[in-house]
């Protein structure tokens, strides 16, 4: 097995290459120059990242197009930092106006690798915040007590959407001392035309530190030497080179000064032939981050000076434009993630043994998120698992949040890094669940909604049915006879409704009533209410009725499931927020109002980016007829769905083909439904159906129309006169020829015939009132077939109550709620 090396000799072992190459780096004695000059790194370390951020979110758009929100974090706050004393101002910003915004803050005593131990700010409490439209910001005081990180959270209804966190850091400076540097001084002995690399000490300092050199107590001016990450470079030593050197380290913000305690005596002389050696152990492992400039140390010295050979058993392009070889170690430019790997300095001046260093280089990168949590539905109570997956050097903590929350402080949560369990998914969940990943290089997030589907809980049935009625008073036996019972029958209100956009100025309205045995509902009215715009401000408005009246329909006998509806809204205007509520109308001419929804913001589809095209067609295959009042649909979508945005459901529209009036419509949840049945229809009718597939940003064009006729009822009454047997007319027919051959018989005993015949006669009429008074007749066969528990009638009508009857049947009462609906109606 052969390992290929790259190789690249040196060919000068002068220092004077390096005077050019590292004499961009200068001290900067003047405070204002600094200001100024820090002041300006500032705005392009803010640009840089706002353009990151901004190209990360639209990668991740692109890459995934069907798990946009429609709505992101803009602008997330910038860790800072700052001295005692000084005003931080923390921004955040977001693509649209949040119903609120507010900020968590978590002290530095207690930093977490997840997003726990944070706790909201108020202004109660002293805190500076400003909000405006989309934008909010925080202005901290620093101080002990506020050093920590910050990050805000916007809600937009019951859903949250937060943002990276930032933090707020202590300028200092103070001397570190693991590496074992001392206070004693050292010698170095070096021989002429070598390049000397001085380091005193390591200082951690935030920001980095401005270091000053000294020579015999006198400073060393920028044109005599350059400092480079601590180090004082020394090109071509000579004898005036000699001397005791110490150094400083300043903080550039507050300007404290320290002074290390190392002190190194060099000695510049003549000297017998040496191999090559380090005066100090230069480091063995290396970071940096992409884009940053980089010197792998390798200051040998020797008699004669040494020379560098650099190879790399791992980085395949290590001859580049961005490499530059040093006396002292080799410099890379602009560093990318491939420049990552071992590299092999070989020092050699002809004198055994050459020195070897070998260097691990690691480029730090900054998280990124592979692939984010999926948008999901889940049933309440199921257990749910979400993935995602990230990237980053080091390799970044993963942790979730839903609606703004840190999953760890839910006793339901379970979560390993990628993973998150939710044990009993419940009715909080439902919202924006973010993924986020973090490691000391940065910090990014990826969201998507989580969508639950709540329980269904039935109520209980009466024995008499499922609507009770408002009785005035019933008659009893025993005691209470003829006493007042007054039962008040209750008004069940519809759903909060779920809202959807259709188009620019339109939206799909979706509830439901529970099973309940409540009064009978005979309409449902739209009500919708504007609250103002989303990037200019206008008045609210007050609430605004549809004209439309969504009829309740057929009511089953027993009501033993939730009845859904759905209807649409028109002529609303797009960038504007708005709510609705339904209004239901029972059959007492009252009338209750629902849950308002929650706001919803109307946005134009070319600032979604979504259109109709983005939503696959459902192909509506066949319609089947499966009773007298039920119609099977059969359906299916393309194929070829690349590009396509996923659907939430398909909407169901119908109407008899002889009706040239509005369409009824039907809501169908589930992207992988493929039929629905559609009840309650009329018996023996032809009706057509179209559907359309959406999500929670827009639906798609309509399917062709396909018609389809329910079945004919069996359940005719055969009429009475058909019902009677033909026999009896002959019977009759053979009875009257009786009473002629009685006459034919002789006059001899006509009186004894007429007075037999007068006997049959009062006879005959006594059965006849009992033949008639037990027929058949249409309105008691009626009365047989309509029974209470099909009229949803209670049971508890006695026999003393039959004068609210008619014949045995409960009379027809139409109610019109609207007085001007009789007139129309007349004309």
């Amino acid at each position: 097995m052969h390992t290929t090396f790259s190789i690249t000799r040196v060919t000068s072992n002068t220092c004077s290459s390096a005077s050019s190459s590292s004499s961009s780096a200068t001290i900067m004695t003047s405070t204002s120059t600094l200001t100024t000059a820090t002041t300006l790194l500032t705005s392009v370390a803010a640009f840089l990242l706002l353009s990151v951020a901004i190209n990360c979110h639209i990668v991740i758009t692109e890459a995934m197009p069907g798990s946009s929100l429609g709505v992101h974090v803009v602008r997330s706050p910038e860790s800072a930092v700052a001295p005692k004393g000084d005003e931080v101002v923390f921004e955040c910003e977001l693509n649209l106006s949040p119903e609120r915004l507010k900020w968590k803050f978590r002290h530095s005593s207690k930093r977490a690798i997840d997003g726990s131990n944070f706790h909201y700010l108020s202004v109660e409490e002293g805190y500076n915040v400003t909000n405006e439209d989309r934008t909010s910001k925080l202005r901290v005081f620093v101080q002990l007590e506020t050093l920590g990180d910050y990050q805000c959270v916007a809600w937009f209804g019951s859903a949250a959407i937060a943002s990276t966190s930032a933090s707020l850091t202590l300028v200092s400076i103070t001397i570190d001392n693991s590496n074992g540097y001392s206070r004693n001084a050292i010698r170095w002995n070096v021989a002429p035309k070598n390049c000397a690399l001085i380091r005193c000490g390591i200082v951690t300092s935030n920001p980095t530190a401005i270091w000053n050199f000294y020579r015999n107590g006198e400073k060393i001016q920028q044109t005599d030497s350059v400092p480079t990450s601590g180090a004082l470079i020394l090109n071509t030593v000579t004898s005036k080179d000699s001397g005791n050197y110490t150094c400083s380290a300043r903080n550039p913000i507050t300007g404290q000064e320290v002074k290390l305690p190392q002190r190194i005596d060099l000695r510049v002389d003549y000297s017998d032939r040496t191999p090559p050696y380090f005066l100090a152990q230069p480091p063995k492992q290396v970071t940096a981050r992409p884009g940053d400039t980089v010197v792998l140390e390798c200051p040998g010295v020797g008699s004669p000076p040494p020379g560098a050979v650099w190879s790399s058993p791992n980085v395949v392009n290590m001859n580049n434009n961005r490499t530059h070889m040093l006396p002292y170690g080799l410099q890379i430019n602009n560093v990318l993630t491939e420049d990552q790997g071992s590299y092999v300095c070989r020092l050699d001046n002809g004198i055994a043994p050459a020195l070897v260093h070998i260097i691990k280089f690691t480029v730090l990168e900054k998280p990124k998120i592979l692939r984010g949590p999926a948008r999901t539905s889940a049933n309440e109570s199921e257990t749910l698992e979400l993935e995602c997956s990230a990237t980053g050097n080091p390799y970044p903590d993963i942790y979730w949040l839903i609606n703004g929350v840190d999953t760890s402080e839910d006793k339901e949560m379970l979560h390993d890094g990628r993973r998150l369990v939710i044990q009993h998914v419940q009715k909080r969940h439902a919202g924006i669940v973010q993924c986020f990943a973090k490691n000391e290089v940065g910090e990014i997030s990826e969201a998507n909604r989580l969508n639950v589907n709540p329980k269904q809980i039935h109520g209980g049935s009466t024995a008499g049915g499922n609507v009770p009625l408002r009785l005035p008073y019933e008659h009893g036996g025993g005691k209470n006879k003829g006493k007042k019972k007054h039962r008040t029958a209750t008004m069940i209100p519809p759903s909060r409704p779920n809202v959807t956009r259709l188009s620019d100025d339109s939206v799909m309205l979706r509830w439901f009533i529970p099973k309940n045995d409540g009064l009978p509902i005979q309409f449902f009215k739209v009500q919708y209410r504007m609250l103002g715009g989303g990037s200019h401000k206008l008045p609210r408005e007050n609430w605004q009725t549809t004209n439309d009246d969504i009829p309740f329909g057929k009511r089953n006998r027993n009501l033993d499931s939730l009845k859904n509806f759905t209807t649409s809204v028109t002529g609303l205007k797009p960038d504007r927020y708005y709510k609705f509520r339904i209004i239901a109308v029972y059959s007492n001419d009252d009338n209750r109002e629902g849950n308002t929804s929650a706001k919803f913001f109307l946005q134009r589809g070319d600032a979604l980016g979504l259109s109709k095209s983005n939503l696959p067609v459902p192909i509506l295959n066949r319609v089947e007829s499966v009773s007298s009042s039920a119609i099977m649909l059969h359906w299916s979508l393309p194929i070829a769905m690349t590009g396509q945005s996923e659907v939430d459901g398909f909407y169901a529209y119908y109407r008899p083909t002889s009706s040239a009036g509005e369409y009824l419509k039907a809501t169908v949840d589930g992207m992988d439904t493929r039929k629905f049945k559609i009840d309650m229809l009329e018996s023996g009718t032809a009706y057509e159906f179209k559907l359309q597939s959406f999500n929670e940003l827009a639906a798609s064009e309509f399917s062709s129309i396909i018609q389809g006729k329910t079945k004919k009822s069996l359940s005719t009454i055969t009429p009475i006169n058909e019902a009677l047997d033909p026999s009896s007319k002959a019977s009759d027919v053979e009875n009257s020829v009786y009473p002629l051959v009685a006459g034919a018989a002789g006059g001899g005993i006509l009186l004894l015939i007429v007075s037999v015949t007068a006997c049959l006669c009062v006879k005959k009429r006594k059965n006849s009132q009992t033949e008639d008074q037990n027929k058949p007749q249409l309105d008691h066969m009626q009365a047989d077939f309509v029974t209470p528990q099909v009229l949803s009638v209670s049971s508890h009508h006695k026999n003393g109550s039959s004068g609210s009857r008619l014949n045995g049947v409960l009379p027809r009462m139409n109610i019109t709620p609207n007085p001007l609906a009789q007139e129309a109606d007349k004309l």
